[in-house]
């Protein structure tokens, strides 16, 4: 790699392994100085299951924002410093591995770091799905907090 790490994207959905997550860049953003970012990915299996497919992309968008709201605030409370107020926010609607993925393409100076599992039920897996997807296809350092 030859750009340096200038922003720290942290996908966060309010459970503890992603606020641990926070925890840990907001630390490292401190001793690089640089910005840190919570991205919330709306996931779009959600809309077709929960029979939001007839609703208006604006009630769509709205109820992406609100969950999004409350990973955002779950995620903040749990960091509970007084750094909090330089976090970013961004809300995607999509697949998150692929949303997160897509951001990197974007932006190979940003740094990855997410909770190895989210809020799945699946608490068997050495990895989430999430995080094993971006391990294998960010184009950009991806560190993930167990």
């Amino acid at each position: 790699m030859t750009e340096h790490i200038k922003e720290i994207l942290v996908p966060v959905d309010g459970s503890k392994n992603s606020i641990r997550a926070a925890r840990f860049a907001m630390e490292m953003a401190q001793a690089m100085d640089i910005g840190v970012r919570l991205f919330y990915v709306f996931p779009a299996a959600s809309v077709e299951v929960i029979g939001m497919a007839g609703m208006s992309r604006a009630d769509i968008d709205q109820a992406a924002q609100a969950s999004a709201q409350r990973a955002f605030d779950q995620t903040r409370e749990g960091l509970g410093s007084d750094l909090i107020d330089k976090l970013e926010q961004e809300t995607s609607i999509g697949d998150p591995a692929e949303e997160i993925i897509r951001y990197t393409e974007d932006d190979p100076t940003t740094l990855v770091v997410l909770g190895r599992r989210g809020l799945s039920a699946m608490k068997s897996l050495m990895l989430g799905s999430v995080s094993d997807k971006v391990i294998r296809h960010a184009k950009s350092p991806v560190t993930v907090i167990t």
